[in-house]
């Protein structure tokens, strides 16, 4: 089923269950956000960055794994380290940009990406994935593959997060701004909700 909120496409996958007996650890309240520089609130204070804001309004621990310049291959390098290490109960994953600006081949984006997914799901957490397209930038964000991924992988896919922000409510076109990050938080909040219900 696919719900439109606001200017962002929600793709809801059906619930998929762990084997019984798989022995992983209990899940906490912690959401993790693995990302770049639009996760990390670059040149911004952390308590500005979406990543805080969704958890002061759900009164839930977060962890923000955001890193300026960070692509999926470096985001799967420290996956064990900044985001499995918590035992999250969700995963929000928005990588790839850096990737198309870098010309990756799209197969190996892709593969790293479904590979995150993979590792965060068998661990029994929810994933939401965070499309991106720019202006400007060729390409469609990895959007169909995106779509393909929350299939598979039981995932939640949240497209064209971005959508109204970038570029006017950035600081350089790209980055987004304080009013920016609030406007990422309540166009995410509703999504968490709802992930965090089903979870």
């Amino acid at each position: 089923m696919v719900l439109l909120a606001g200017a962002v496409w929600v793709l809801w996958p059906r619930a998929v269950h762990r084997p019984p007996g798989s022995g992983a650890p209990s899940l906490g309240p912690t959401v993790v956000f693995l990302g770049d520089s639009i996760t990390s609130g670059h040149r911004l204070s952390v308590d500005v960055a979406f990543p805080h804001r969704l958890g002061q309004a759900l009164g839930i621990p977060v962890v923000n794994a955001g890193i300026s310049g960070d692509t999926t291959e470096g985001g799967l390098s420290r996956l064990e380290r900044d985001v499995l290490a918590h035992h999250p109960r969700l995963v929000v994953v928005e990588l790839g940009v850096n990737d198309v600006f870098g010309r990756w081949p799209r197969e190996r984006t892709v593969a790293n990406l479904r590979t995150i997914t993979q590792r965060i799901r068998a661990q029994g957490a929810g994933v939401i994935l965070v499309h991106i397209t720019l202006p400007g930038v060729p390409g469609d964000g990895h959007r169909r593959d995106l779509r393909e991924i929350a299939r598979a992988e039981g995932a939640i896919l949240v497209e064209d997060f971005l959508d109204g922000v970038v570029p006017s409510r950035t600081y350089d076109g790209l980055h987004p701004d304080e009013q920016g990050h609030a406007i990422l938080a309540e166009r995410l909040l509703p999504v968490l909700r709802e992930a965090l219900s089903r979870s």
